[in-house]
């Protein structure tokens, strides 16, 4: 990754980031998403809008929430902030520290971490992540080196205390919910990424978990780390952890802006939270049109189109165009294909011993399966 020392410069002004590592401020103006579709009487022109001119910023230390009643666009916008959508159409920018993405450097400077973990249960903390770390890191980084950086990220998600617990599945008991979060994030950290995009970090744990989860996302960011993510229903002390709140409803951006001046907007709209209730709850109610009692949406869009909030926003994407130091083209190495294959090789025949019960039952299938296919020819007359 590349240290703040090392970005080009196009304009006289040093970036205000300085005191953090890896310096990168993601943003997206009006940006819209839409997909091809039959044509009907609600899409007259064969196109379902998925997202309607959305923009928001995110800089260094700043944790970023995109919330938003299912299918509000959430992921969506995840996905196209994380250069993981290649179909349908998409206008508008995304620019990375006010210049337009170039692929190979958004890359080199994003993690990206899917909604269900992606884990072997028949290993544990530390061979996970020494795998990943084979499978991601050039082969310029030497085994010392991995070591150090393996011990250096368990140790910063909480996860020393359990680096030798197997990760868990169905036919074996491990790592908890929160704790496998935890491991699916330090994972994508491990190339020390500017940018951490996270879709729902917290679907499916208790409110314990969750809660645990945010405050190693939230120490990362104090790190200096660039921190984008979706999420469902926070609680209240989830909710206060947030810097910047965007609000989607039907692809619509209903507010963004700093988590402070949430309550006071939408009280200037003529709905003032009540004492006492979740304000993500509250909000998200609101403008989720699937039942009767939501706000009148197409006015809160608009208010919010009005406001100083969004006003701001627009200035400060305009300022980082003329002020920010711009990244040079870089590509984030990767390890030999020989490499590769040793690891997979390893991993796959490991897994297959310490499952001894399916490598059976699988090679069992295709005895079957080959017995089968061989008796249809068994009678076959040579003529």
């Amino acid at each position: 990754m590349l240290e703040s020392q090392s970005l080009e410069t196009r304009g006289k002004l040093e970036l205000p980031y300085q005191h953090l590592d890896n310096p990168c401020v993601l943003s997206w103006n009006n940006l819209s998403y839409a997909v091809a579709t039959r044509k009907t009487a609600d899409a007259p022109e064969g196109k379902k809008t998925i997202l309607d001119n959305v923009s928001g910023r995110c800089a260094p230390g700043e944790l970023t929430a995109i919330m938003g009643p299912s299918g509000s666009g959430k992921t969506t916008l995840v996905d196209l902030l994380a250069d993981r959508i290649s179909s349908g159409e998409v206008t508008g920018d995304i620019e990375l520290n006010g210049e337009a993405r170039v692929a190979k450097t958004f890359r080199a400077v994003t993690s990206y971490v899917a909604q269900e973990d992606s884990l072997l249960g028949s290993f544990t903390v530390l061979e996970t992540m020494r795998m990943a770390a084979k499978l991601s890191l050039p082969n310029s980084v030497t085994s010392k080196q991995i070591e150090a950086r393996v011990d250096d990220v368990v140790e910063a998600m909480g996860l020393a205390t359990c680096r030798h617990t197997l990760v868990g599945d169905i036919f074996r008991k491990g790592l908890s919910g929160g704790q496998k979060r935890r491991l699916s994030i330090a994972i994508e950290l491990l190339s020390n990424p500017s940018i951490l995009i996270l879709d729902e970090p917290t679907s499916g744990l208790d409110s314990s978990a969750t809660h645990n989860v945010m405050k190693f996302i939230v120490k990362l960011c104090a790190e200096g780390k660039t921190i984008v993510c979706t999420i469902h229903q926070p609680s209240s002390l989830v909710y206060d952890m947030f810097t910047n709140v965007v609000v989607l409803s039907a692809g619509q951006t209903v507010y963004c802006g700093p988590r402070r001046l949430m309550i006071p907007h939408f009280a200037s709209t003529g709905y003032d939270c009540p004492t006492y209730m979740n304000p993500a709850e509250y909000f998200i109610s609101l403008v989720n049109t699937d039942f009767e009692d939501h706000a009148d949406v197409p006015k809160l869009v608009q208010s919010y189109a009005q406001s100083e909030i969004r006003k701001e926003l627009s200035n400060r994407i305009e300022s980082d165009r003329k002020t920010l130091q711009h990244l040079p083209d870089i590509e984030q190495p990767s390890p030999s294909a020989l490499r590769q294959f040793g690891v997979l090789m390893y991993r796959n025949t490991l897994n297959n011993i310490r499952n001894p019960g399916i490598y059976w039952i699988r090679l069992f299938m295709y005895f079957c399966l080959s017995f089968m296919v061989g008796t249809m020819y068994l009678s076959t007359n040579d003529d």
